[in-house]
């Protein structure tokens, strides 16, 4: 299990998002025919397992589009924000309707509250390791999230994951391949 958490945004104690990768691969069979990743990339898979709030004094709105892998180098770090390599979730319908699975949906919870959303977000990325990590880690991913204010960005200071916490649920050494077929893969 891993932790990561951004800064605090002034709303008492950080919401936390707990979830666990479900699994990689390259695409599937669709009613209108195959939906492939480009070459180096694939379909990362992440069960959204809680949105827990209930130690925040404000509501937080849950918006899964916002969440992201980043796989930034060090080199692309230093510039600006543009030329970051950040991969958003998917909203393509066919992924959901072809592999029986529901999209995390978007949701506010109130200050105090908690939602199990056991739900699913899909982020199409790089599988060659673009960000250079540790090669025996290179398939093992981690969400964040966009703060979505461009007054923050316009000003120079970039916030990740500002006020939340995630919480991975996956064992430390869990080792990943890339499936062919992501029906291949097992959402539970």
């Amino acid at each position: 299990m891993s932790m990561l958490s951004g800064c605090g945004s002034g709303s008492g104690q950080p919401t936390n998002i707990s979830y666990r990768q479900i699994g990689i691969c390259k695409g599937f069979e669709s009613a209108s025919g195959p939906v492939t990743s480009k070459p180096d990339e694939g379909y990362a898979f992440f069960k959204i397992e809680t949105v827990d709030n209930t130690k925040s004094n404000k509501a937080f709105a849950f918006d899964p589009k916002l969440l992201y892998v980043d796989q930034t180098t060090p080199q692309q770090r230093a510039k600006q924000l543009w030329e970051w390599d950040r991969h958003f979730a998917s909203t393509d319908s066919r992924i959901p309707k072809n592999l029986g699975i529901s999209l995390a949906p978007e949701k506010m919870i109130p200050a105090g509250g908690k939602l199990d959303v056991n739900s699913f977000v899909v982020i199409p990325l790089g599988v060659n390791n673009p960000s250079g990590g540790p090669e025996a880690n290179k398939l093992a991913f981690d969400l964040l999230h966009d703060s979505g204010n461009s007054e923050n960005t316009a000003s120079g200071q970039i916030r990740v994951s500002e006020g939340i916490v995630f919480t991975k649920t996956n064992a430390a050494d869990t080792k990943w391949t890339v499936a062919e077929n992501c029906k291949e893969l097992t959402f539970k």
